[in-house]
């Protein structure tokens, strides 16, 4: 466990940063292509892959085998933690946004709960019902 983040230095201008964290947390809101990565009372940013997996013969890719994915961060106003959930020839569906972000919001979500990471969004919002 650390007490304190590790030591960094960041290369990236912090008003870049911002812009594409923005960018990002458009993938998890209604309309994006990962709104299954939603987290109840978190800003999520992510995004989103699917991809043909090679042929076992090395020529080419394969018509019906891919592997689908999801990386994202949270939250979006202090990114404390980053995750990326890979899955490999799912089953039906095969998009990141359908297979890998449930999982991704499911682990993000514990773990936030277990860092004991504050809110940064309101609860009860469009893209946070309160389901009963």
């Amino acid at each position: 466990k650390l007490d304190q983040p590790p030591k960094g230095e960041q290369v990236l201008n912090p008003k870049i940063a911002d812009q594409v964290l923005l960018m990002l947390e458009q993938v998890t809101m209604p309309g994006g292509t990962a709104k299954q990565a939603n987290i109840p009372g978190y800003r999520v940013g992510g995004k989103t892959g699917t991809a043909h997996k090679l042929r076992a013969d090395g020529k080419g890719y394969s018509n019906n085998e891919y592997r689908a994915l999801f990386a994202g961060v949270a939250p979006i106003s202090d990114p404390r933690l980053a995750v990326i959930v890979v899955v490999e020839n799912p089953q039906g569906r095969y998009y990141g946004g359908l297979v890998a972000a449930p999982v991704f919001a499911r682990i993000m979500q514990e773990s936030l709960r277990l860092m004991n990471v504050p809110l940064d969004k309101p609860l009860n919002t469009p893209e946070n019902p309160i389901r009963r």
